[in-house]
C-alpha cells in the first residue's frame, strides 16, 4: 500500500513538472497537459493512480477535498481589487445572469439527454458553472486579449469557483 502510495505520488509530481515545462515551451494552456497526465495515470490508463491508491474511497475523498478548498481559496486569494474595479459590470453580468443561464442550460440539457432526475442535473450544472482561475488564468495568459476582457475573465473564474464549491 505505502509502495503503491509513494509510486502514485511521485509520478504524479514528475508528469505535472512534465507537463508545466511542455506548457511552457509550447505556450499551450498547462491544465491540457494535466489533463492527458491524469488519463495516462489513472484507470483508463497505466492504472498507476487509482481508488485504492489513496485507500478506498474514504482517503479519496479526503484528499480531493483538501485539493479542492486549497485551489478554490487560493484563487480566492488571488483576487486584486483593481483587477475587479477594471471590469466589474461584465464581471457581474458574467457571475449573475451568466452562472445562471449556464447552470439552467446544463442542467437541462443533462437531464434530457441522460434521463438523470431533475435534482442530480442541478448538481453537475452546478459543478460545470466553475470556471475556476487555475484554468481561465492559463488560458487568458496564453491568448492576447483586451485589459477589460482579461479582468472580467479572472474575476469571474475565481468568484464563480467559490460559489460553485458552496453550491455543490
Amino acid at each position: 500500500m505505502a509502495e503503491n502510495l509513494l509510486l502514485a505520488v511521485f509520478a504524479i509530481f514528475i508528469v505535472g513538472i512534465a507537463g508545466q515545462t511542455i506548457a511552457g515551451r509550447l505556450r499551450v494552456p498547462s491544465v491540457v497537459f494535466y489533463l492527458i497526465g491524469g488519463l495516462l495515470l489513472g484507470e483508463v490508463g497505466l492504472g498507476v493512480v487509482s481508488l485504492e491508491t489513496f485507500g478506498g474511497e474514504g482517503g479519496l475523498t479526503t484528499v480531493v477535498g483538501f485539493a479542492v478548498a486549497v485551489i478554490v481559496f487560493d484563487g480566492a486569494f488571488a483576487l486584486r481589487l483593481d483587477r475587479i474595479r477594471e471590469a466589474k459590470t461584465t464581471s457581474l453580468r458574467l457571475v449573475t445572469f451568466g452562472a445562471v443561464v449556464t447552470l439552467v442550460g446544463t442542467a437541462v440539457t443533462v437531464h434530457y439527454l441522460t434521463g438523470t432526475e431533475w435534482t442530480l442535473s442541478f448538481v453537475i450544472g452546478s459543478l460545470l458553472v466553475a470556471t475556476g482561475p487555475t484554468v481561465v488564468t492559463p488560458i487568458v495568459n496564453s491568448v492576447t486579449l483586451r485589459e477589460h476582457v482579461s479582468s472580467a475573465l479572472e474575476t469571474e473564474g475565481i468568484i464563480n469557483d467559490v460559489t460553485a464549491a458552496i453550491a455543490a
